[in-house]
């Protein structure tokens, strides 16, 4: 079988955590052939295209990715246990770099603008000075991919949300409210900023990249720009709910004042059709 034929097959690796279980619904949804390939796989979920593979398994894995045209890699989105991040962003990457070159495929990864570390405003060509284990390690996956392949997208994405989210920040006020519990701790002062970005504005622009085939490295952000404290305020009047926040002393790492994301703008036309409000206006409805 020609490539030609299957232009619109797509693999999502890491399909079983929140953002690769969300792109797929999202890529069924529009037509894609789409395989979701993961170390665990629900046997009820009948809808799925599963292949349950190890991306550590290099044999089994270029098996399955030599059947799709695109591979989308959500691996690597852990910060706890630190060690699965290690493995999953250096042989874990390296596994898929090689079973792509060798298959010419086009791949999608994933990355994050914690790869900046601090800074006042960032371009794609601003300096990397990751501040954290999780941001030095998705840069190194950035550079294992960079200095091997040329047919790739790498999108370092801001803050995500979305229904069925169980980590972030919001996702930690909203585990809150839905306990009921008051109390948030946060080990910084509260002017952490962080943009926000809904997890089906993101599946839009991936497919806009996928169809555009766009290359390089682009920075991918929300709407919603907010503090700690901007983002607790928000939250507590569309939930009409009060929390009773407690901040440390110490500055934030990893905070960034403007992230410049112009350059993907000129590639393709797209908006974030979300808000956190509404977001959370619904979920309170």
């Amino acid at each position: 079988m020609c490539k030609k034929d299957f232009m619109n097959k797509v693999l999502i690796i890491g399909a079983s955590g929140f953002l690769g279980g969300s792109l797929y619904e999202f890529f069924v949804s529009h037509n894609y052939q789409v395989g979701a390939l993961s170390r665990h796989s629900n046997k009820q979920d009948k809808k799925f295209k599963k292949h349950e593979v190890d991306v550590m398994d290099y044999e089994n894995l270029e098996s399955v990715i030599a059947l799709y045209d695109v591979v989308i890699n959500c691996i690597g989105q852990v910060t706890s246990p630190i060690h699965e991040c290690v493995i999953l962003n250096t042989k874990g990457v390296k596994n898929i770099i090689d079973a792509v070159k060798k298959n010419r495929n086009y791949l999608v990864h994933l990355s994050t603008v914690s790869v900046y570390g601090s800074a006042s405003t960032v371009t794609e060509e601003s300096k990397v000075n990751p501040e954290s284990a999780y941001g030095s390690l998705k840069y190194f996956s950035e550079y294992q991919i960079t200095q091997n392949l040329t047919n790739y997208a790498i999108l370092r994405i801001s803050n995500l949300y979305g229904a069925l989210q169980v980590k972030g920040i919001l996702g930690y006020i909203l585990r809150s409210f839905n306990k009921n519990e008051k109390t948030l701790f946060f080990d910084n002062d509260g002017s952490l900023k962080r943009y926000y970005l809904h997890v089906d504005d993101l599946s839009s622009i991936i497919k806009l990249v996928i169809d555009n085939r766009v290359k390089g490295v682009y920075n991918v952000i929300g709407s919603d720009f907010l503090t700690i404290k901007q983002l607790i305020s928000l939250s507590e009047k569309a939930l009409d709910y009060n929390f009773d926040v407690q901040y440390e002393t110490k500055l934030p790492f990893e905070n960034i004042g403007k992230v410049d994301n112009s350059k993907l703008e000129e590639q393709i036309n797209y908006y974030s059709r979300h808000t956190i409000e509404d977001y959370l206006l619904r979920i309170k409805q």
